[in-house]
């Protein structure tokens, strides 16, 4: 006797204002009827997905592992899918990304800086406890909760993080990541076709202790170390490890021990590079009262302001932003994401990215059925 028809649900999320648009995706404000709980909604075109459904998946099975145990890790309150696309749920973050945060700040010295970057590194902790990998940190992925002062911050984004046991830490050969941030052991695979006694190794948790590492240097003079590292001269800088404390105007306001925990972080051999427990035990995270260099301006206990070299850094090195760059933000998601299912050159591929995003921004969820529903450890197929 065959199986009864499962009937489809009727969705108990309304979407509302779209809070922001990417390459592949838009979030939108949604509410919970029950509840009257406002969540953000990413949702994606179930067209971009064609043969890559594991991809999205991966994700919600590493934020249903992380969800709920971490004040500074996004949560992942509710997954379901319509006909056409796939819902997120997640904290509605309304005090912006790491760097927008502090740059509308009145003031930022550098023992700030070391309370943002502990509280960033005691997440990453609690992820590699869980045996995940996020594989994707950066400024544009450090949100905060709320704008209020006392704002938590979280770590979101996990659509590159892979849940690995102790055996599999060192097996991962994709290359992924974002230029800037990307670790020696990524980069590696890359260029060896240009330098062939350079061995490839695989890659694991160390990857976010130095893009973790990257994001301190950043936060403190408002560029990174490695700039795009988008020809192979400039990802074998990385691969060596060389970069410099310059220019020094930026530089000679801020500690040796910041300095010192930069280096900590940025070790080129991931095998030796600390874990992120061995880095919360560095001197610039555990000084009472911080470390940092006296403003002669003010008292022998006043910290240097920041934001003013930081700012000025930031204009004068052109720092790159995802969001100020289109094409580099799609080109990245086309291996092996969308790269077959969009096909045709960039114009082509970003004319039907756009018309698909438009597809899924616009569909009703008063007039949707649910067809797969995924929440708290259930997992609930409702047709066919």
């Amino acid at each position: 006797m065959a199986a009864p028809e499962l009937q489809a649900l009727a969705c108990q999320y309304r979407t509302g204002k779209t809070l922001g648009r990417g390459s592949f995706s838009v979030v939108k404000e949604a509410i919970h009827l029950d509840s009257g709980l406002l969540y953000a909604c990413k949702i994606i075109n179930k067209r971009f997905m064609v043969g890559r459904e594991g991809m999205v998946r991966n994700e919600v099975e590493i934020l249903r592992k992380l969800s709920y145990g971490h004040p500074n890790v996004v949560t992942l309150h509710d997954y379901f899918e319509t006909k056409n696309n796939i819902y997120l749920c997640f904290n509605l973050c309304t005090g912006g990304e790491l760097l927008e945060r502090i740059h509308r700040r009145s003031n930022f010295s550098e023992p700030d800086a070391a309370t943002l970057v502990k509280t960033i590194f005691g997440a990453i902790k609690y992820i590699h406890d869980n045996s995940v990998v996020h594989r994707d940190l950066k400024p544009d992925n450090l949100l905060f909760d709320t704008p209020a002062e006392d704002a938590v911050i979280q770590v979101a984004d996990f659509g590159l993080g892979k849940i690995m046991d102790e055996q599999q830490m060192y097996l991962l050969t994709e290359i992924c990541g974002t230029p800037g941030y990307i670790a020696p052991e990524i980069y590696r695979k890359r260029i060896s076709h240009t330098h062939p006694t350079l061995p490839t190794v695989g890659h694991g948790p160390a990857m976010d202790i130095w893009s973790t590492g990257v994001i301190a240097y950043y936060i403190l003079v408002g560029y990174t170390p490695f700039d795009l590292a988008t020809t192979d001269e400039k990802r074998a800088q990385v691969v060596a490890g060389v970069y410099r404390f310059e220019p020094e105007k930026y530089w000679d306001t801020i500690s040796e021990t910041a300095k010192d925990f930069i280096k900590h972080c940025l070790v080129v051999d991931h095998g030796v590079r600390p874990t992120a427990e061995t880095v919360l035990g560095h001197k610039w995270l555990t000084t009472e009262g911080g470390c940092f260099v006296s403003d002669p301006q003010g008292s022998t206990d006043e910290p240097y302001d920041l934001l003013p070299n930081a700012k000025e850094g930031a204009k004068k090195k052109h720092t790159w932003h995802p969001a100020q760059n289109g094409k580099r933000a799609l080109e990245r998601y086309t291996y092996p994401l969308v790269e077959n299912c969009l096909g045709g050159d960039f114009e082509t591929m970003r004319r039907t990215a756009n018309e698909w995003v438009d597809e899924s921004d616009k569909e009703d969820l008063n007039e949707s059925s649910i067809v797969h529903h995924l929440m708290c450890g259930r997992d609930v197929s409702v047709s066919q």
